[in-house]
């Protein structure tokens, strides 16, 4: 069958299933009994659509239709585009009813007639601009009649033809949860790209989403936004008062929450990297994007004082951080944007970032406590909680851009307009401009970390190394319960102290000048070797957590790249990492962190070297015990920190290359087993083994 009758198929299908119930008057609140007959005659739709997909990639004699057909239609398709939009708009009817259900499985339903579009090798193209056209003309309709009537649409964009082109197919009472429902469509669709890569199907997509981003009415979202906002406070301070406008603002936040889910996933990470699309050079939607994100902090970020919209605020706090953290790891970013980004952070997250980090126990129920998922709109106590989730991410963004203003030299690109974003960032020659951004960066370094050391402490002081392992120990576990964040802020840890070794080499003027005028160094507080025996302390030497880290899908690269970079630096500081002392007070608040996997006891360990290996597969080392040592204003204990270190990293040598060995690793380890293997030979040269 042709991809022009595969269409006339689809209509056939809406016209069997569901022109009953998508007339105008379906929007309006309908009963249980009308409900349950929508959701099954509309996952009649769903489920035939499936059926019918199947059928065609199993037809061997149809070969499907080339990317250029899909991206720009054909001749023979132009009889039959009409249809797309009928086809649309059919199912955004349903968008439109007042059931959560119902509404959900018609976001399913028009995310698989995008996979059905492209399938069948019909227009997606068509498709897809027809679905942000649809979103951009409803999210201006739907503002402008927020507005009043005295704004009208003479400030929007939005012509005659697009409101008859609107009325015409019969959407006349789109409301937030509405528009709201077509986002979610258009995420989902980029799910599905992300699933199946294709170049030329992705450009267009972001094509498409930048386009209508860029025309929407921004402007007068920003009027609605303050003018709701400014009533709010005007109202009565009432609970019931309060409630009442909380309800008629639900929609509105709750569709910005959406929005902000949109924007995370469009620029999701993991696959920007493994598409090798990691630059915000790479497509103009990027750049839109993060010149949206001052706005986006002034909508969702207003302060609010009671406790229901406080749970929202939560959320999209999570979310703004999440969007800002992926934009900043693409290359190629303005420095300007990163400069506005902290002065965001602390207009808006400063409560998080000055949350002290010597809060945590030991109890597992308290690494899900923080999570904004939990929170529940009834539970005002809950929703009053401060999120150590948001801290994380809130501390790790600051550090973030910090660190980015101390490293790059030269990069005053104009990448994006953000004339409204940086009115404050003064205009430089490159040299003077580069001095005033890395004085900045150590500032906010050394100002963020002052706020969690003791007042009196000095680099005199007599318990000065305690006092910075203290706090190294406590952002480790502050880090420790979210391992998504956990070996990104290591990684940055890693390279803020490289950096700050080179600046004082060179005895750079800007990192001299700020340093003079605090009593510690931040070289002492971000010491790499320390930090990773910190960290190996956290997770009790357990080399099957880290084996559990290594293999993860959402770990497994970061914490590949961290162990390789610190065994690399562990074999040229040898003698830092044996030396390392370890203080009583970190022994006992070490993380329960453990998990344990699969374990193996094949021995790796060169010929001679005292040691054993346990039920578990872990490698025990025999060290001779070392003596306390009261001249270093400390005690040492007799288990030596190495010890355990060794036998935890030599244990990890036996596990990885056993399931190598075996082709059960889900990646190549070779690099990271020729480090472990170097780290090994040290380990035989060491002093100390009987």
């Amino acid at each position: 069958m042709s991809p022009a009758a595969e269409l006339r198929w689809l209509c056939r299908l809406l016209d069997d299933y569901l022109r009953p119930y998508t007339e105008p008057w379906a929007s309006v609140a309908i009963s249980k009994e009308k409900e349950k007959e929508i959701l099954i005659a509309s996952s009649q739709v769903v489920t035939k659509i499936q059926i019918r997909i199947r059928e065609f990639d199993s037809r061997a004699e149809v070969k499907r239709a080339p990317n250029e057909e899909l991206l720009c239609g054909s001749n023979q398709h132009s009889s039959v585009d009409q249809c797309l939009p009928r086809i649309v708009t059919e199912m955004m009817v349903l968008l439109t009813v007042k059931s959560e259900f119902v509404q959900h499985v018609a976001v399913n339903a028009l995310a698989l007639t995008s996979q059905f579009v492209r399938t069948t090798g019909n227009n997606w193209a068509g498709f897809i601009h027809f679905l942000c056209c649809w979103l951009e003309m409803a999210i201006t309709k739907m503002i402008t009649c927020s507005s009043g009537p005295s704004s009208g649409t003479e400030n929007s964009e939005l012509d005659c033809s697009d409101v008859e082109f609107l009325m015409q197919y019969g959407i006349k009472n789109i409301d937030w949860s509405t528009l709201a429902g077509v986002v979610r469509v258009l995420r989902v669709i980029c799910k599905y790209l992300e699933e199946d890569y294709d170049d030329g199907l992705v450009k267009v997509y972001h094509d498409s989403v930048n386009s209508c981003l860029l025309k929407m009415p921004w402007d007068l979202l920003d009027k609605f936004w303050s003018c709701e906002f400014g009533s709010k406070k005007n109202s009565s301070s009432i609970n019931q008062v309060q409630l009442n406008k909380f309800s008629v603002m639900e929609p509105v936040m709750n569709f910005l929450g959406t929005f902000l889910q949109f924007l995370c996933s469009l620029v999701d990470r993991n696959d920007l990297v493994e598409t090798d699309c990691d630059s915000i050079d790479k497509h103009p939607l990027f750049v839109t994007v993060v010149n949206f994100v001052p706005r986006l902090a002034k909508w969702c970020l207003s302060k609010q004082e009671d406790n229901a919209e406080r749970c929202f605020i939560n959320y999209l706090n999570h979310k703004l951080l999440i969007l800002m953290i992926r934009l900043g790891s693409l290359t190629g970013l303005d420095r300007r944007i990163r400069f506005s980004w902290i002065e965001l952070l602390h207009n808006y997250f400063e409560e998080f970032l000055q949350q002290p980090l010597t809060q945590f126990h030991s109890d597992q129920i308290n690494c899900l406590e923080g999570s904004p998922f939990l929170l529940s709109l009834s539970d005002g106590k809950a929703c009053l909680t401060h999120s150590d989730h948001l801290q994380r991410q809130a501390v790790y963004l600051l550090l973030a851009c910090s660190f980015s203003l101390i490293s790059q030299r030269g990069e005053n690109a104009n990448h994006c307009n953000c004339s409204t974003l940086c009115s404050c960032f003064p205009t430089y020659p490159d040299s003077d401009h580069d001095r005033f951004c890395m004085r900045k960066g150590f500032l906010e370094l050394y100002n963020w970390i002052q706020g969690h050391l003791p007042t009196a402490i000095s680099i005199n002081h007599e318990k000065y190394l305690e006092i910075c392992m203290d706090f190294m120990s406590s952002f480790v576990q502050l880090y420790l319960r979210e391992d998504d964040l956990l070996f990104e802020v290591l990684l940055l840890l890693f390279s803020i102290s490289s950096c700050l070794q080179q600046q004082s080499e060179r005895k750079d003027a800007a990192y001299q000048d700020v340093m003079k005028d605090f009593p510690f160094a931040l070289s002492d507080i971000f010491k790499p070797v320390y930090l990773f025996h910190l960290f190996l302390c956290e997770i009790h030497y357990d080399h099957q957590v880290l084996l559990d880290y290594l293999i993860s899908k959402d770990t497994g690269i970061s914490c590949a790249k961290y162990l390789l970079r610190c065994l690399h630096l562990i074999c040229n500081s040898w003698k830092l990492f044996v030396e390392f002392p370890l203080f009583g007070e970190i022994l006992d608040q070490s993380s329960c962190k453990r998990r344990k996997i699969v374990g193996d006891g094949l021995q790796l360990l060169a010929d001679g070297m005292p040691k054993s290996v346990d039920n578990s597969g872990s490698t025990m080392l025999h060290i001779k015990n070392y003596k306390e040592d009261s001249g270093c204003g400390f005690k040492r204990y007799n288990i030596k920190p190495f010890k355990k270190a060794a036998e935890c990293l030599l244990s990890l040598n036996n596990s990885v290359y056993n399931l190598h060995q075996k082709k059960l690793f889900p990646y190549n380890p070779e690099v990271l087993l020729k480090r472990l293997r170097r780290f090994q030979e040290f380990c035989c040269q060491e002093k100390g083994f009987q």
